[in-house]
């Protein structure tokens, strides 16, 4: 687990060496040495020269030793102005060259000071007089040389100011007593010069000694406080971690309650035990809704009557049933799921009072149902007992105060006559039942090889697929997204619709996979992210608030290697604004390398694009990836709101309710697919949801739709 670290700090060395320590470190540590040791010799040369003055009172010109100590007064105080407004500046401006030449300028005006006071006065006054002077020169030269002796310049302009003019000054005068003084300063020079070069040599080498150890304490606390923000971001991690799993373990404790009652029930004995098993097989072989055998148990039952036909020869066959309710699809969405599950329950009945115990029926899918005739005596008998079901579907039914009067479609195939591949059988009545759907249903039709041309449908939209784009035959249509805090439509999910000039309206199912196959879903793709962001942007320039449009993506686009490029030239050419576009992948397209995702993810997310994952809650990995993927929504897949009614202990309401809290601590917005009833968006708005998509606003419209839809929903 990688962890970033916080702005403006980087990772230290894990095992740091000695650290170097540069030139301009050292020079700047010279300076700030010789500034801290600036007031002393101030303070020494000032005492001199007033000892001097008081010395010579009275052998010489009192106006004379006025302006000469004020003169050194006024240069003493600039000396402590000076030293004070190096301690003041910041530490980046401290280092700069005019502060060394600020103070070498300094020793020189003392020296040259000292040398006119001591080459004026000293020929006024008697011998023990000028060796108090001379005594208060070296003391005064001695306490500035070893300050300045870190730094060359510093420690040589004082001296060739003082120091030397005064030598040479006595050694020219004729008075041996003078004279004498000239010598004592040519020692005092060499003296000066030794000891300055022995004092530079130790001073720099402990300043460079100083400075990294300075460098390395630094090292130490920049390592001290990267350590401290590491701790707490894994702090931080593991505490949302574990509130995550908390929630995730919450929502698994609610499903799994009622199975683990009725287990701590059934352990009581073995016949229970038994009874358990028995019922786990039954469940897992039977349709739970109807009581009927599922796919499975009708395939073992194919698979047996196939080996026995196979091992008699004796001609005979037998022969698969599919049976289609006629627009249950409708009455679902118009009567409610209930209504639909009693019609389903009624249908599974009807169905075994029209055939023998031997016979097996079974719901293949929602409103699919299947019967297997192990002994097909004839295609006449079949016939007969077709009729006979597709009448006995049609009478009247009284569900819920409601009077319904349904129809089906029937297909009927033989084995071996029709196929000798027993697992081709169900797929072979199943086309014939289409057949009979395709021609508007309540009726029934034996398998042939003629139907094997609606398969060529598949090849004609195929081959025509292309031509829809350049024929201008897909249009974008949008579902609106009503946001629960505030009752009013911001955001819209873009789906493409294709009126081909033959057959009409052609359903999404019947091209999408299609084109998913061919590749031909690249360009689809990108008409519909193209005409989304422009029709959006044509809302917003009209006046209408700012509307977040969905447009889902195909992995086929994602191995694109210039999608994020595609995305930024689109939002450039249309002018949208990046956050008011959001890009949806579904759960099961995740298993795409979540190395790839991310760096594709992070690249979308950079250009401000929000992104969702789509169908939440029906993949194998979602939690992985939302640790790793900068993912802004989750939309709950439509399978979990279906079945919400408000009854607390009821799972489906369970897991949403998991699914919005684990969201919202990982600071994800929610949107609930489906919606199809007033009873969900209410229990969808009482737990927190951000915004709900389904029927009970709208269905998928055209643009003209959606902006009546956005005049009366705001």
């Amino acid at each position: 687990m990688k962890f970033p670290f916080p702005s403006g700090m980087q990772a230290p060395d894990s095992q740091p060496a000695m650290l170097a320590v540069s030139q301009d470190d050292i020079e700047a540590a010279v300076t700030r040495q010789l500034y801290a040791g600036l007031r002393l010799p101030l303070l020494v040369t000032l005492i001199a020269c007033l000892l001097d003055a008081v010395l010579l009172w009275g052998n010489a010109a009192g106006s004379m030793l006025l302006v000469l100590v004020a003169t050194l007064l006024i240069t003493t105080g600039a000396g402590l102005w000076l030293h004070h407004a190096y301690r003041t500046d910041t530490p980046d401006d401290a280092r700069h060259p005019v502060w060394r030449l600020s103070f070498i300028a300094l020793q020189s005006l003392l020296g040259a000071g000292l040398a006119v006071s001591t080459l004026w006065l000293t020929p006024l006054v008697p011998p023990l007089q000028q060796a108090l002077a001379f005594g208060l020169l070296t003391v005064a030269t001695l306490v500035s040389a070893a300050n300045n002796a870190v730094c060359p310049r510093a420690f040589l302009m004082p001296i060739l100011t003082s120091v030397v003019p005064i030598t040479m000054g006595m050694l020219r005068e004729h008075d041996p007593y003078l004279q004498q003084w000239g010598v004592f300063g040519l020692l005092l020079l060499t003296a000066l010069l030794l000891g300055g070069w022995l004092v530079h040599r130790v001073s720099r080498r402990n300043l460079a000694s100083m400075e990294q150890n300075r460098a390395l304490l630094a090292h130490q606390e920049h390592s001290r406080r990267m350590s401290d923000a590491l701790n707490q971001e894994l702090a931080r991690e593991i505490f949302e971690r574990q509130s995550i799993e908390q929630e995730l373990l919450a929502a698994k404790w609610q499903l799994e309650a009622r199975v683990s009652e009725r287990t701590r029930e059934l352990t009581a004995s073995e016949q229970a035990r038994r009874k358990e098993e028995a019922q786990r097989l039954y469940l897992a072989r039977h349709d739970q809704l109807t009581g009927l055998a599922n796919r499975s148990l009708l395939m073992e039952r194919i698979h047996l009557c196939a080996t026995h036909i196979g091992e008699k020869h004796d001609g005979s066959c037998m022969a698969v049933l599919v049976v289609d309710l006629d627009r249950f699809k409708w009455l679902n969405e118009s009567l409610g799921h209930d209504v639909a599950d009693d019609v389903l329950r009624w249908t599974a009945r009807r169905l075994l009072e029209c055939v023998y115990s031997n016979n097996t029926v079974a719901r293949l899918s929602v409103d699919e149902f299947a019967i297997l005739i192990e002994d097909a005596s004839s295609q006449t008998d079949l016939e007969s007992l077709a009729g006979a079901i597709l009448s006995h579907l049609r009478q009247p039914l009284l569900v819920n105060g409601h009077e319904l009067r349904l129809s089906a479609s029937l297909g009927i195939a033989f084995y071996p006559d029709h196929t000798t591949d027993e697992r081709e059988l169900i797929s072979r009545a199943n086309m014939a039942m289409r057949h009979i759907k395709q021609l508007g249903g309540n009726n029934m039709a034996f398998y042939s090889d003629a139907l094997q041309a609606s398969n060529h449908e598949r090849l004609i939209l195929e081959s025509q697929l292309d031509k829809a784009l350049d024929g201008n035959q897909l249009e974008v249509y949008y579902q609106p997204r009503l946001s629960l805090s505030g009752d009013r439509v911001q955001g819209a999910e873009a789906l493409v619709r294709w009126h081909h000039p033959e057959l009409g309206m052609v359903s999404p199912a019947s091209f999408i996979g299609l084109a998913e196959e061919t590749g031909q879903i690249n360009a689809i793709g990108a008409f519909v992210l193209r005409q989304a962001c422009t029709q959006v942007m044509n809302w917003l320039e009209a006046g209408y608030p700012p509307l977040c449009v969905s447009v889902n993506v195909s992995t086929h686009q994602l191995r694109q290697g210039d999608f994020v490029d595609q995305v930024s030239q689109v939002l450039q050419d249309t002018g949208l604004p990046p956050h008011l576009l959001e890009l949806e992948l579904t759960e099961s397209q995740l298993s795409v390398n979540v190395e790839v995702l991310r760096s594709l993810f992070t690249r979308l997310h950079a250009l401000g694009v929000r992104l969702a994952i789509d169908d939440f809650g029906t993949g194998y990995s979602s939690l992985g990836y939302l640790k790793h993927l900068p993912v802004d929504v989750l939309k709950i897949d439509r399978t979990f709101i279906r079945e919400l009614d408000g009854t607390p202990d009821c799972g489906d309401a369970a897991i949403t309710r998991a699914i919005i809290a684990m969201a919202h601590s990982l600071g994800l917005e929610v949107v609930a697919e489906g919606v199809e009833e007033k009873a969900q968006m209410e229990f969808l708005r009482a737990n927190g949801c951000d915004e709900i998509q389904g029927f009970l606003i709208s269905r998928p419209v055209p643009p003209a739709d959606f902006k009546r839809l956005l005049d009366n929903l705001g």
